[in-house]
């Protein structure tokens, strides 16, 4: 068995994170399952009445404590294991869910971010709690599913909307990073995960240079796409949270946005795990999956990242090598299938 980025804390280390963060006392606490890169734990916290050192507000109990259900992800240990972007990616979260707050879409709320590293030897992140499930776990009735699949997309398309100045990571952009072009932002994503992959000896040379070319010569298409745009990567029913508290499902909020980045919107419909390609949300949405060749080659490329991102995630970050295999050669039919793409492309001289 391999390393792992996924370590429970003490008792006592959770009450001094929260006791330092939030000035408040902890309640309760439970480890929730589910998850391989970080560790997240759901807390019952109180806060004594007159403490204003940044604390949190809640409702307050017999004894005049104001009380609060919040949410604990501690980011990965062994981070020699890690992608390169996947060392911000609680900076990248907490600016996500800001632009969220401010454009009207329900995300989570962050209480307190902390990536010093001092109270503990990761990154942390405090986020209030919503009342709310997975649409992973859901069984819906077909009507009350396609309400839901609506809201997604109106939701959805409100986080395509919002722009910004250059392409690439969120955090670099902010930093004054960032690319002028699509096709520059996403090589250097692929030259990221070579410093990763290759050393990972995942594929076999030749394989690489069929991946590099692949990036290379759709670049023309790439470039087509003019407007950097908030992508979140990773949108899929698992990472869309459902209210059934009022009887009618309802959209409670979108999360885990911290591998988001600014590029094509179009990104998010080629996540392996997207599961929203339902008319209803595409009427949310407000438009229909373009099908045209240049399109499907970008979206292609954007799949192909990321089961290059899984590939190594399986095999070296979470030890599932048969997950890893499988998703290999996946890869290895996606780069067929892209090749011959791009040859009748070339052919009909697109």
């Amino acid at each position: 068995m391999g390393l792992s980025l996924y370590l429970e804390i003490s008792e006592q280390e959770l009450e001094r994170l929260v006791s330092e963060t939030l000035s408040a006392r902890l309640i309760s606490a439970r480890i929730l399952t589910g998850g391989l890169f970080n560790t997240t734990y759901l807390l019952d916290i109180c806060q004594k009445p007159g403490d204003i050192s940044g604390g949190i507000s809640g409702k307050e109990d017999a004894e005049g404590d104001s009380t609060e259900r919040v949410v604990l992800r501690l980011g990965p240990v062994n981070r020699h294991l890690l992608m390169p972007f996947e060392h911000r990616l609680m900076e990248t979260e907490t600016e996500v869910y800001a632009l969220c707050e401010t454009n009207g879409i329900p995300a989570s709320q962050v209480l307190a971010v902390d990536t010093s590293k001092k109270l503990i030897d990761r990154d942390f992140m405090f986020v209030r709690y919503i009342p709310a499930r997975p649409l992973s776990e859901l069984s819906l009735e077909p009507d009350a599913m396609a309400a839901v699949c609506r809201e997604i997309g109106e939701a959805t398309a409100k986080f395509h909307t919002i722009r910004a100045p250059r392409f690439g990571r969120i955090v670099d952009v902010r930093e004054g990073k960032g690319f002028d072009f699509w096709s520059e932002a996403l090589n250097h994503e692929l030259m990221e995960w070579e410093q990763v992959g290759v050393p990972a000896s995942i594929f076999e040379e030749a394989e690489y240079e069929k991946i590099r070319r692949i990036f290379r010569e759709t670049a023309l298409y790439l470039d087509e796409i003019r407007i950097p745009r908030l992508v979140h990567t990773d949108l899929w029913f698992g990472n869309i949270l459902v209210s059934t508290a009022d009887g009618a499902p309802r959209l409670a909020a979108i999360i885990d946005a911290d591998r988001a980045l600014w590029g094509d919107p179009y990104f998010d419909f080629s996540s392996i795990c997207w599961s929203h390609s339902s008319d209803s949300f595409w009427e949310g949405y407000g438009n229909q999956l373009p099908m045209d060749k240049a399109s499907v080659i970008r979206r292609g490329v954007y799949t192909l990242l990321n089961r290059l991102w899984n590939t190594y995630v399986y095999f070296c970050e979470y030890n599932q090598p048969e997950d890893g295999c499988e998703e290999r050669e996946k890869i290895r039919d996606l780069i067929r299938e892209l090749e011959q793409l791009m040859a009748a492309g070339k052919g009909e001289g697109i």
